[in-house]
C-alpha cells in the first residue's frame, strides 16, 4: 500500500485516487464506499479555515457514510498532537452508525471545548476504519492520569502522525479505511488568560493566584478556568455569580475538591483568579 504525505503539495494521482489538497495529512489512495467528513461548527462545510480567539468554545462534528469506528487527532501549530476521540467521557465512544453525525463535546455532555492557543492553523484528522484500530503505539489512557484523554506518544507533529498512522492502517484493505481533514485558525488578538502558578502549598491544599487583563467576559473566564479542571476528571458541583465574582466548587470522584473564584474589580478589564484545591484524606 503507497501512501500520500502532504503538506501543501498538489501531485497528481491516478484518476481513481481522491484529491490531495494542502489541508492532508495522510490519504488513501483509493476510492472507497466508506466516507467521513470532519467539520467545525463554524464552518458546516469543512473547506474553509474559519477562525476563534481564546475563550470561544469549538464543536468538532464528524459523519460517515457507512458503520465504522471513527478516530479524531487535533494537531496545532506547534506539532502538538491530541487525541480527542475515543476518550473516557460519556460521549467518547468512537463506533459511529452511518449517516449519524456525532458531535464532540455533546449536548448531553457536562463541559466545553474552550480555545486556548497557541495562535495558528490547527488540522482535525478523522480516521474511519471498519474494523476498530489498535492505537497502542500512538496513544495510551494511563491509569493513573486525571484527564479522560490519552496521552500521546508520538512526536514530529504532521508528518510524525501520518508516519505512525500508516503503519497502524497498513494490515487494511483499501477500501476499509478512509480520511478526512478540517482546519481551524486561532488568532492571536484575544489575549489567553495565563494558566494561574502555584503561590502556596500543604500536604493537602495547593493555593493558586493570577491577576490579569482581559477582553472575556466574567463568565468567559470562569469557564476558561471551570474548563481546564473538567477536562482533568473534576465534575461541577455547585457555583454561585454576582455581578463582580464568580464562585464554583468542582470535585473528582475520589473526593478532591477544587474551589474557583473569579473576580472582576470594578470598572476596569481586571481579573484575580484563585483556585484552591483540596486532596481527599
Amino acid at each position: 500500500m503507497t501512501l500520500a504525505l502532504v503538506a501543501g503539495a498538489s501531485t497528481a494521482l491516478a484518476q481513481t485516487s481522491p484529491k490531495i489538497t494542502s489541508q492532508s495529512i495522510i490519504v488513501n489512495p483509493v476510492v472507497s464506499p466508506l466516507r467521513v467528513n470532519v467539520w467545525t461548527a463554524k464552518d458546516t462545510t469543512g473547506t474553509q479555515t474559519p477562525t476563534y480567539v481564546a475563550g470561544d468554545r469549538i464543536v468538532l462534528n464528524v459523519k460517515t457514510t457507512q458503520d465504522a469506528y471513527v478516530y479524531l487527532f487535533n494537531v496545532n501549530q506547534q506539532g502538538n498532537i491530541n487525541l480527542i476521540l475515543p476518550n473516557r467521557f460519556t460521549s467518547g465512544a468512537n463506533f459511529i452508525k452511518a449517516n449519524t453525525t456525532k458531535s464532540f463535546p455533546s449536548k448531553e455532555d457536562k463541559f466545553t471545548f474552550d480555545i486556548a492557543g497557541p495562535a495558528g492553523l490547527n488540522k482535525v484528522l478523522a480516521v474511519a476504519s471498519t474494523d476498530e484500530l489498535d492505537l497502542d503505539a500512538i496513544a495510551q489512557f494511563k491509569e493513573d492520569q486525571e484527564t479522560g484523554f490519552a496521552t500521546v506518544t508520538i512526536k514530529g507533529g504532521q508528518n510524525g502522525l501520518a508516519q505512525a498512522l500508516s503503519i497502524i492502517v497498513k494490515p487494511l484493505a483499501s477500501k476499509d479505511w478512509v480520511t478526512d481533514v478540517a482546519q481551524y485558525q486561532i488568532s492571536a488578538k484575544v489575549a489567553t488568560p495565563p494558566v494561574p502558578v502555584v503561590s502556596t502549598t500543604t500536604t493537602t491544599t495547593s493555593t493558586w493566584k493570577s491577576s490579569f487583563k482581559s477582553t472575556l467576559s466574567l463568565v468567559r473566564v470562569y469557564d476558561f478556568y471551570a474548563n481546564q479542571l473538567k477536562g482533568q476528571g473534576y465534575e461541577s458541583d455547585e457555583m454561585t455569580t454576582s455581578r463582580m465574582q464568580v464562585v464554583g466548587q468542582l470535585s473528582l470522584p475520589g473526593g478532591t475538591t477544587a474551589n474557583l473564584t473569579v473576580k472582576q474589580r470594578p470598572g476596569t478589564t481586571m481579573y484575580d483568579v484563585v483556585l484552591v484545591r483540596k486532596q481527599a484524606r
